[in-house]
């Protein structure tokens, strides 16, 4: 590979995404708002790792038309911008750009047509990278993995990694899987995140500038979520009093003021069990123990209780299933329906938004981080918002509720 003075050709911001492909992640997440070169840097890297390694990458759009108009000049810049235009042959049927020294190639297909994707074998060099550019027009994770696992299969040879990468504008509905995915506290196993904004990107014209200075004064919600890639949902945030930090075990072993909560599921609906402190004195509450998913008996869930010692307190309960509650209390945990009043779903979770804090342990709570995290309210069809969050992944949430009923009645702040 020809020497490239890569310091004058990678933006600051970017320089730690760039270093950290010589990391063993496979999934790479490039995210942020528009103009924020994510996508400039990616073709970048993309072309540099072909002149590098003896494999192919492919780029892949949810729609072939936009190929060409995209990603594929997006490279041929790439390539003209590193100054190595000589060295790579550019083919507009099928739509390839290839390194002449070695052939390493970089393809291009529209998800549009599956049957393409996973039929596609090359014999003389293995495809390493794939490239899934505006990931947010998948509208599951699924259409993504399909592809994804039809890429990484073989062994490679060594020095070689597979790497898969994601660029995208969030989506402002927080519930998108890509939002639920990675706009969390929780680390994610083999992945490298990377967000991104304009203000990263020094190039840009003094009239684009003016335009966003101009959308930031008239209209918040339209620049947090275009430039700055916020997934902004109905507007308006709940639970601002969210902090997500480890709690120490010794910490837990001094908590005094213990509350445990129950939304029953099975099938579908995943079961959620949370044990939390309730500090009264500076109003919030810490959120430490979880049980939560699907196909979780009442049996089952009394004996992951038990283990964990958390028997000992009173459970709070949903009152909609009173035999499960008759079930728990024979195994002997001290299980309690929730008497639901008027509106009364709506006033727990403005009670628990009016708390100074809630602190969540993303490790020890890993779903119930990510349901607060993706919390939005209703709107209706007229785009207008309700005081009610949305009846989706509201699990843990409702768990949480539940186990600080009798506080809310006491409370005098609430009833």
């Amino acid at each position: 590979m020809m020497k490239i003075r890569l310091s004058d050709k990678i933006l600051p911001a970017f320089q730690d995404f760039h270093k950290s492909l010589k990391a063993e992640y496979l999934y790479y997440v490039l995210k942020g708002g528009r103009a924020s070169s994510k996508s400039t840097h990616t073709a970048i890297e993309l072309v540099l790792r072909r002149m590098k390694y003896n494999s192919h990458a492919l780029a892949i759009r949810k729609y072939g038309v936009y190929l060409e108009k995209s990603v594929y000049e997006q490279l041929k810049w790439a390539i003209n911008f590193l100054d190595v235009r000589h060295l790579w042959h550019e083919k507009k049927s099928p739509l390839t750009l290839t390194y002449l020294p070695t052939g390493a190639s970089i393809y291009f297909l529209g998800a549009d047509d599956p049957v393409r994707i996973k039929s596609l074998m090359l014999s003389d060099m293995p495809i390493t990278d794939l490239w899934v550019e505006e990931a947010a027009d998948f509208k599951t994770e699924e259409e993504i993995s399909l592809m994804v696992n039809t890429i990484v299969r073989g062994q490679l040879p060594a020095g070689m990694r597979y790497k898969i990468f994601l660029t995208y504008n969030p989506p402002k509905r927080k519930a998108h899987w890509l939002n639920k995915k990675y706009e969390t506290s929780i680390i994610i196993p083999n992945t490298y995140i990377h967000h991104s904004d304009y203000r990263c990107n020094p190039y840009l014209s003094e009239q684009i500038l003016e335009e966003i200075k101009h959308v930031e004064a008239t209209n918040k919600q339209k620049y947090d979520w275009e430039w700055l890639g916020l997934p902004i949902g109905s507007g308006v945030v709940p639970f601002n009093n969210l902090r997500f930090e480890p709690i120490p075990d010794e910490q837990i072993r001094e908590f005094d003021n213990l509350r445990q909560g129950l939304d029953f599921g099975y099938a579908n609906d995943p079961l959620s069990f949370n044990r939390l402190q309730y500090d009264k004195t500076r109003r919030g509450i810490y959120v430490f123990g979880e049980i939560y998913g699907l196909q979780i008996s009442n049996r089952a869930l009394y004996d992951k209780a038990k283990s964990r010692s958390w028997t000992d307190k009173e459970v709070k309960c949903d009152s909609a299933e009173p035999k499960s509650i008759a079930e728990l209390k024979s195994y002997g945990m001290l299980a309690k329906p929730v008497k639901k009043g008027p509106d009364s779903v709506e006033y727990g979770e403005r009670w628990l938004d009016d708390l100074e804090f809630i602190i969540i342990d993303p490790v020890r709570c890993p779903n119930t981080t990510r349901e607060f995290e993706m919390a939005d309210y209703q709107v209706d069809r007229d785009g207008n918002i309700k005081n009610k969050l949305n009846e989706t992944d509201n699990h843990s949430i409702d768990s949480v509720r539940y186990a600080m009923n009798d506080d809310m009645k006491t409370s005098k702040w609430g009833w």
